[in-house]
């Protein structure tokens, strides 16, 4: 949301303006800044600005040159200010066929806002009296959503764009490039490299290092393969996700290739550290440049006594919407490690300012679907349950694990790598153990000293991520003699205390927001843990997890919400344990609750306690309801509804930040588990 596009004054060297107040003269030398505020002072008067930072030394350092980036959406009032910006002669820099593109896509001509919502502009470095160079473009090609058809249509109309910018007949895109992607694997973006000859450059992602010599193999890469894999695969063991660029000259692969470097968290941070760290150590990144990159993330509001708001902006925010508040976030958005023909590599910072107009200060941004998703009910259970199996396994990272709740902390691949394991093997279909037991092996080399796995790579061991790996383990037939296993329990077992059991030990060093986590809280006994854990301690566990049932028949969560997921958890865990008594209470509990008002994920956690209560029929009742709901990628909407309290709160609901699985794979996992009992239950194995 922006100010009627009339109103002139937002533009992307006010961003600049803004971002130079955290740009150390490392990054960008002092020299250099007033060509860039030139330059941008041209581009469309959309409030968003990147620059291309080189992070080494040498010729590559500080008087190295600095790129110029830009997204232009369909949302807010982009398009009107893209249209305005070249109706009033400001497109000099795009020449001709760009131009004509631009117009088309701002006036919604062809469907194209509708085939690209988003578009990427980016310039060469400008020089001191010199204007933009013509800019590459980018545009996304296969959403991850996307059903086939809706893929091969984006796909023929990426092909006439391109033709249309190259100012060709056809497209330069031969189709082995598109016939590689399977799997987890797709086409990100294609670029458009206009000042480079039309260059065309194409971006992979959900490539895992086993399979990108394969990949590079069959697409006819002239580089050196064996080099490059080595790069990637430690570029992929510390960041989330690494994207595989390609570039093309005259349709001809050229042997240079470029590794995008994203995390899901802002820097600084450990993950963050991970990444610097490699490229430092070889010689890629200065010591003063990773200094300065952790200066960038900060969230400027106009009265900002550090960073004056720039004076052209202040008309437009006080003609802004009246319940916003104007903002420019700073931060660095990704790295790039960019191997030339010659096997030089460079590394690269994407360093972003944009400004958004934030709506409820501090509130969670409301959950909405991708793009390219929609409901899809399947005409079966069977076939929903296929289609959320093969969401699982489209979902892997590229480190072959499962990851989620991503808005704090590092997110999550462990611990959901062993709940999304431990739903697989509970389907027990072949690609599905296949993917289980490939994921557990990864876990299996992160194991920690003393036996037990953090939330993440680089969290603190804790009780509940360790059970549910163990658990996972053991689905897949894992011996009860593996080391890992035995080594795990005991751990286990090293947080039983006298009536409690922790989540974190009182030996494990553990920090939140910078500040040392108290005796209390976070390392207390929460029952939603004792309930997840019980079946590996039993006999200590189990009195515990009776004497915690409150008297409604529920248990009572520290880390969750609802009661719904630690209550099916506890009662599946006292029904093996042929506990009918507390188990009749929770399942008391379970059919006072409305499944239709709760989210998909808890509506099947309430069939789990009805199932582990012996009542088939009200679960069957909650999970033929949940099947028209399931999504066309096979998964369902966010709902699994995990909560950070502040570490000192014994009350894990006094004050505290809701952590919705963003990805959707713990729901899924949670649906896939629900489904699992039923069938179990009906086969008398429950």
């Amino acid at each position: 949301m922006r100010p009627d596009p009339a109103i002139p004054g937002l533009s992307p060297a006010g961003c600049f303006d803004i971002l130079s107040h955290r740009l150390a003269d490392v990054l960008v030398a002092p020299a250099r800044r007033r060509a860039i505020r030139d330059a941008a002072r041209q581009l469309p008067p959309v409030p968003r600005l990147a620059l291309e930072i080189r992070l080494g030394g040498g010729d590559a350092g500080v008087d190295a040159a600095v790129d110029l980036h830009q997204m232009i959406t369909r949302r807010e009032e982009d398009p009107q200010i893209l249209q305005r910006h070249l109706d009033q002669g400001g497109g000099a820099w795009a020449g001709g066929g760009l131009t004509g593109f631009l117009r088309s896509w701002a006036a919604e001509e062809d469907g194209l806002q509708d085939r690209f919502d988003q578009l990427y502009l980016e310039w060469d470095a400008p020089t001191n009296g010199a204007g933009p160079q013509l800019p590459a473009l980018f545009l996304a090609s296969d959403l991850r959503f996307e059903a086939a058809d809706s893929r091969a249509a984006r796909r023929e109309a990426l092909r006439r764009v391109v033709a249309r910018l190259c100012q060709a007949q056809d497209a330069p895109l031969s189709d082995a490039l598109f016939d590689v992607v399977a799997g987890p694997v797709s086409i990100s973006h294609i670029g458009v490299m206009s000042g480079r000859g039309n260059a065309i450059r194409v971006n992979y992602r959900g490539i895992s290092p086993a399979d990108l010599p394969g990949l590079l193999g069959r697409l006819g890469w002239p580089g050196d393969v064996a080099a490059v894999s080595g790069q990637f695969a430690a570029l992929v063991d510390a960041a989330d996700r690494v994207t595989v660029g390609l570039d093309l000259v005259d349709g001809a692969l050229q042997p240079s290739i470029g590794f995008e470097i994203f995390c899901d968290h802002p820097l600084p941070s450990v993950r963050w550290d991970r990444i610097l760290d490699h490229l430092c150590r070889n010689g890629l990144c200065t010591a003063e440049k990773r200094a300065a990159l952790g200066q960038i993330e900060a969230t400027i509001a106009v009265d900002d006594a550090a960073c004056p708001w720039p004076a052209a902006w202040i008309l437009p925010t006080i003609r802004g919407p009246r319940n916003a508040w104007p903002m420019v976030r700073c931060h660095v958005s990704h790295l790039k490690l960019a191997v030339a023909a010659d096997g030089v590599a460079q590394a690269k910072a994407y360093i972003a300012a944009e400004h958004h107009w934030q709506i409820g200060y501090g509130r969670p941004g409301e959950v909405t679907l991708p793009a390219g998703l929609s409901f899809h009910p399947r005409p079966s259970t069977a076939e929903a349950v296929a289609d959320a199996v093969g969401f699982l396994l489209r979902a892997r990272q590229q480190n072959g694990l499962w990851g989620d709740f991503n808005r704090i902390n590092g997110g999550c691949n462990n611990w959901v790598t062993g709940v999304a394991a431990l739903a697989l093997a509970a389907t027990g279909g072949e690609d599905a153990l296949a993917a289980a037991g490939a994921a557990l092996r990864v876990l299996c080399g992160r194991v920690r000293p003393g036996g037990g796995w953090g939330h993440n790579e680089i969290a603190p061991v804790d009780t509940d991520t360790t059970a549910s790996i163990i658990k996972a383990l053991m689905a897949v037939a894992a011996p009860e003699s593996l080391p890992v296993v035995v080594a795990a329990r005991d751990f286990l077992r090293g947080h039983l205390t006298d009536g409690g059991f922790q989540t974190y030990g009182a030996g494990t060093a553990i920090r939140f927001a910078g500040d040392g986590v108290v005796e209390t809280g976070w390392r207390a006994s929460h029952a939603c843990v004792m309930a997840n854990c019980a079946l590996l301690l039993p006999d200590r566990l189990i009195p515990l997890l009776q004497r915690n049932q409150t008297a409604d028949g529920s248990w009572r969560p520290y880390w969750w919400r609802s009661p719904a997921y630690p209550t099916a958890l506890a009662a599946e865990a006292l029904a093996v344990q042929g506990d009918r008594v507390a188990v009749g209470r929770a399942v008391a509990w379970a059919r006072g609750q409305d499944p239709a008002a709760q989210s998909p994920f808890c509506a099947a956690a309430i069939a789990r306690v009805l199932i582990a209560g012996g009542d088939r029929a009200g679960a069957e009742d909650i999970l033929a309801g949940l099947v028209p709901l399931q999504l066309s990628d096979g998964s369902w909407t966010t709902g699994a509804d995990m909560i950070w309290p502040r570490p000192e709160q014994m009350d894990g609901h006094v004050d505290f930040l809701d952590v919705p699985d963003d990805r959707r794979v713990f729901t899924t996992a949670g649906m896939l588990l629900a489904f699992a009992a039923a069938a179990a239950c009906e086969r008398g194995e429950g």
